[in-house]
């Protein structure tokens, strides 16, 4: 057997093991959503939102890309693994002591004596998840999708449980932050238990310099992201209160579960191939536009359908208190297609060891952000999420001719992709029109829906990405048909 078949047949089934897992997460996530949503209030989670940007920020420190500095390296020692796991432990407890210290200033900031408590609280999260990077860094370094995947399984599991216990319990936002405390821990576990490399006491800064140098590119790159997903909350906190923040953050989280559960994941799988193809352009470019074609077909009919329909999408997700929530989703969710596409780019850059470069588009995306927000934040909730739609389709030209430069996917690829997300909007927003009054509520979701995806699958004939995506879903199909197992009674 060759190493490249056997290679290629790990990536396979790492991305189809990879797909059962996060089907198990979104239906965990989704599950949660519905029960929780119909038990705590808007100020619950206005009040867990507004410690949630402090708390991540200090998790953004907790691991400055030596992830994917491991997962890139053509080579990588003993001693460079143990020199980074022992920089991460050290600076997750630096982390955690200060995010106990600056606690009270977030109650003085958002005027609400419930956030310092929390915030001081959530350290363990951080002080948890310290040996986690790494050994989920060997995993995939080592493509252990498989292994991965199964700890992805039994963590969101785990924290769907938990939660919901929790918020019976009881039933306030503390709820949430157990169920995050026992998914981490979860996770951790299984991660330590899964790959049996353990630190040596050795740090030699001379060895994992150019390493640091790496994950420090990607590191600004990822706390720049980090900004763009939490000034909004930030601004809307100090200007109209945790209610509305509640409404807002409900209709976020139910717009940012693709991205979170698919694209994230999924870029786990590809990153080791575009690292391993950066020498052939050509089998670069084929394996990302056939990953990216594959999520769009898979996730963005739904989203344009749910984002049409939003209505009946929060009505029968979030529950009647939540109606608030609808509009907000609306808009939010139109942005949703263009982040899917926009979030892949970077895997590009840290594929082919331009970070640098990664780093440079953040921090721009990020000043823009703040401004849009600081306009849309005027409006209220529905102000930002006009405001987050706007901004990303105004960037998505420019971020397409950025990372066409010098690469082998071009300006074109990126447009092609977003074909589906035209059409698919075109058919959504005709058939709701045309629909009779008396179609309403989940008939009328459910039908959105199929109209969406019979046409994304149109589509795929456009594209030679969506061609290719056609034969091989034709090829599995007949392949699983001709090697069916025979009857008993018919085998020799």
């Amino acid at each position: 057997m060759s190493n490249e078949g056997g290679y290629g047949r790990k990536v396979a089934g790492g991305i189809g093991s990879t797909a059962v897992a996060q089907l198990i997460r979104i239906c965990s996530s989704m599950g949660l959503v519905i029960i929780a949503s119909r038990i705590l209030s808007p100020a619950d989670y206005g009040i867990y939102a507004m410690a949630a940007p402090i708390v991540g920020l200090a998790m953004m420190f907790q691991n400055i890309g030596f992830d994917h500095a491991i997962v890139q390296a053509k080579q990588v020692s003993d001693d460079q693994i143990s020199s980074l796991f022992w920089m991460n432990i050290l600076m997750c407890a630096t982390i955690s002591a200060v995010l106990i210290m600056i606690s009270p200033l977030a109650s003085i900031f958002y005027r609400n004596d419930a956030v310092g408590p929390l915030v001081a609280t959530s350290s363990l999260l951080i002080l948890a998840m310290a040996p986690s990077p790494l050994y989920n860094a060997l995993l995939n370094r080592h493509l252990r999708f498989h292994t991965q995947s199964l700890i992805d399984i039994a963590s969101s599991v785990t924290g769907f449980v938990v939660t919901i216990a929790a918020v019976f319990l009881i039933r306030s936002y503390w709820a949430l932050l157990v169920g995050a405390l026992a998914t981490t821990i979860v996770s951790v576990i299984g991660f330590m238990t899964a790959e049996r490399w353990r630190p040596r006491l050795v740090f030699q800064w001379r060895d994992i310099a150019p390493m640091v140098r790496f994950g420090g590119g990607v590191s600004v790159f990822g706390m720049a992201t980090f900004v763009t997903r939490n000034i909004d909350n930030i601004l809307l906190a100090r200007v109209w209160g945790g209610q509305t923040l509640g409404y807002y953050d409900r209709a976020y989280r139910l717009m940012f579960q693709p991205l979170q559960n698919i694209c994230a994941p999924l870029a786990r799988n590809l990153l080791p191939v575009l690292a391993r193809t950066r020498d052939d352009p050509e089998r670069y470019r084929r394996a990302y536009l056939l990953f990216v074609q594959g999520i769009a077909a898979l996730v963005i009919p739904g989203v344009i359908a749910c984002s049409v329909s939003s209505h009946e999408t929060v009505g029968l997700l979030l529950g009647g208190k939540w109606h608030a929530s609808a509009p907000i989703f609306a808009w939010l969710s139109a942005a949703t297609p263009l982040l899917l596409i926009n979030e892949t780019v970077p895997w590009l850059f840290m594929s082919s060891g331009q970070s640098r470069r990664m780093m440079h588009w953040g921090l721009f995306a990020s000043a823009t952000v703040i401004v849009g927000f600081a306009i849309g934040v005027f409006w209220g909730a529905v102000g930002m999420a006009m405001a987050y739609f706007i901004g990303e389709a105004a960037r998505s030209p420019l971020l397409f001719r950025l990372a066409s430069r010098d690469m082998p996917v071009s300006f074109g690829d990126f447009a092609r992709l977003h074909i589906v997300t035209v059409v698919c909007g075109a058919a959504c927003w005709s058939a709701g029109a045309l629909l009779p009054v008396e179609v309403a509520g989940v008939v009328r979701l459910s039908s959105l829906v199929a109209i969406s995806y019979l046409a994304a699958l149109a589509v795929q004939f456009a594209s030679e990405p969506g061609r290719e995506l056609l034969r091989i879903a034709r090829g599995v199909l007949l392949n699983r048909l001709v090697e069916r197992p025979k009857p008993r009674h018919e085998r020799g």
